[in-house]
């Protein structure tokens, strides 16, 4: 099971900047940005990562889904001179809040959940591979009761937490140099000071400050 969002490979530095590289003239690269990140070895991230979707809140069966909101918030600092995390991550996790739980089945009862769902915990933002960063995450489903059938009993679902690690891309910054996309799974904010990423239910902003 992938419990944490499938990072969007144009979100590679260096594949977005060269998207932007091959981008006619006329779509309003904007110098000044392109000039401000240039001169900035090490930056803060602010990434606030947003779900919101259908989804699975038990851990067996295909009666229980439920639509579910969640948000985890991370600040790290990031040498992009050298592709390498900078301290000590901060991370924040909120609780995920959880809709009117259905059955699959039409005119079925629905489970019944014992506890609480939480759709991503993120455990640990360390240094990865090829520019990359690690991020380990946690899923925890619940017991629940759930419905045999239509007209049937129950039966007991057990409680369950899924731990995952995969990669986490930190796009370039000098993506805000280029155009302020309107549409398309990454783009740039109209006022050029966030990378927005969507994908999978969740939507991730990105945004840099200069730290030296």
């Amino acid at each position: 099971m992938n419990i944490v969002m499938h990072w969007p490979v144009a979100l590679v530095a260096g594949l977005a900047w060269a998207a932007l590289i091959a981008t006619p003239a006329s779509a309003q690269m904007d110098m000044a940005v392109m000039q401000k990140w240039m001169t900035v070895s090490v930056v803060r991230y602010v990434v606030v990562g947003e779900y919101a979707a259908d989804t699975m809140v038990m851990n067996a069966g295909t009666n229980g889904y439920a639509p579910v909101k969640d948000r985890v918030e991370m600040t790290f600092d990031w040498d992009q001179t050298e592709a390498k995390l900078v301290g000590v991550p901060v991370i924040k996790n909120f609780p995920s809040e959880l809709g009117a739980i259905r059955n699959g089945a039409k005119g079925c009862r629905a489970p019944t959940l014992t506890g609480a769902y939480e759709h991503m915990s993120v455990l640990s933002l360390t240094p990865g591979l090829g520019g990359q960063l690690k991020m380990e995450a946690r899923r925890d489903y619940p017991a629940a009761s759930s419905p045999v059938a239509c007209t049937g009993g129950s039966q007991a679902v057990a409680a369950k937490s899924v731990t995952e690690t995969q990669d986490f891309v930190v796009p370039g910054v000098m993506i805000l140099a280029g155009p302020a996309a309107a549409s398309g799974s990454v783009k740039v904010s109209a006022d050029r000071k966030s990378i927005i990423s969507t994908d999978k239910g969740w939507t991730w902003t990105y945004t840099p400050t200069p730290v030296k």
